[in-house]
């Protein structure tokens, strides 16, 4: 497969779904949802996302990469189109539901195609890249879709997204063709290190997979600690929204844009330190937001934190993909998508009840502790891979 034109369809798509992110809740208010049945609506597309990412995962590797990546995207174009169809927020909720059942494979079948096409030295260079066009659409969508509610309206809006997501599922099926042969060659977990691909069934197969599950589950939850309990203390210090707001966005642009930087340093210095650092950076970033009183203070936070969060992304799936056997590429890559669901989820449950409990920076403190324990089991792994 061409790889610019597997950036540009990312690039693309990720338009569509930046979109409708943003839009979702403000139609499904329009169709009379409240706060509750509004929380509905967008927690159903998680819920069918991660119960929908192992599958994508293996049919990747039964069907093949370029197939279940178009069907994706052609499943994502008939949510968007069905979408103004929904008379009822209960309508749009099933819509929801299906829409997140399609749009895992996006999430998932671009990091196994970069698997296949990269030998491990390039491969967190290219895993990072594909982490920032994914993640183009989460900076320029909102914008773009309220400036599109504003000179047209919801159904047309909708229509658009469609006819973007359709357009991508055709550059798959007709403009990338599938590898006949895999590249592989020497890994990087140290700098001298190969790796050993491992079987999930196996007993070694089992504890690495285990222990990059893990991290992945800490690295989601620190990204749910940021989009829930964060915005609500740096909405208290800070007090103006749009501030908070610029706070959120300098997350993603750091967390979006240090992944291609981050991935050539993994292949440079190996997994391993990379991932090290990453935790690091993320304890040093929280660690910052206990003693945060200003935006300033705040900002430097949540840029360190960023660069941390980005990092582990890039790293584990790294990680994971160069451990993997090429016949269980798809499905470990879409049960890392599973386990970034649990720590999604598990990230503001726990930081609810801390702050409930105690205060936002027994949450910071929380997430710190969470870091050394990435840091530790990075250090486990590299001392009994040696």
């Amino acid at each position: 497969m061409d790889l610019k034109l597997l950036y540009l369809v990312l690039a693309v798509y990720s338009l569509n779904i930046g979109i409708i992110v943003t839009i979702i809740p403000l139609y499904s208010n329009r169709l009379g949802a409240d706060e509750v049945a509004v929380g509905f609506v967008v927690s159903a597309y998680a819920v069918a996302y991660v119960a929908a990412s192992p599958l994508w995962g293996k049919a990747s590797d039964l069907l093949g990469r370029k197939l279940a990546l178009g069907l994706g995207m052609l499943g994502c174009s008939l949510s968007a189109f069905l979408f103004p169809l929904a008379g009822d927020p209960g309508q749009l909720m099933v819509i929801r539901l299906f829409h997140g059942l399609v749009d895992a494979s996006f999430w998932i079948v671009p990091t196994i195609i970069i698997t296949d096409l990269c030998v491990p030295q390039e491969r967190g260079t290219a895993l990072g890249k594909v982490g920032t066009f994914q993640g183009v659409g989460f900076i320029v969508g909102p914008f773009l879709g309220g400036l599109l509610i504003e000179q047209l309206n919801y159904r047309s809006v909708f229509y658009v997204c469609s006819v973007l997501a359709f357009s991508t599922a055709l550059l798959v099926f007709f403009g990338m063709h599938e590898e006949s042969h895999l590249r592989e060659d020497a890994g990087l977990f140290g700098t001298n290190q190969s790796p050993v691909q491992d079987h999930p069934r196996t007993r070694e197969g089992r504890r690495r997979f285990a222990i990059g599950y893990l991290q992945t589950v800490l690295s989601a939850a620190f990204f749910g600690v940021i989009v829930s309990h964060f915005v609500l203390h740096a909405s208290e210090v800070v007090g103006q929204e749009y501030l908070v707001g610029f706070l959120l966005t300098s997350y993603y642009i750091v967390e979006t844009f240090m992944q291609p930087l981050v991935g050539r340093l993994s292949d440079t210095i190996g997994r391993y330190r990379t991932i090290l650092l990453a935790f690091f950076l993320c304890a040093l970033g929280f660690c910052m937001l206990i003693f945060s009183s200003s935006f300033a203070l705040f900002l430097t936070a949540i840029v360190i934190i960023g660069g941390g969060i980005g990092g582990l992304y890039v790293s584990l799936t790294a990680f994971l993909m160069d451990v993997a056997s090429r016949d269980q590429r798809g499905l470990i890559a879409g049960m890392q998508n599973l386990t970034w669901g649990i720590g999604y989820f598990l990230g503001p449950t726990i930081g609810g009840v801390l702050a409930a409990l105690y205060s936002f920076s027994a949450v910071y403190v929380w997430c710190m502790g969470a870091s050394v324990v990435g840091g530790v089991l990075t250090l486990l792994q590299r001392v009994s891979h040696t």
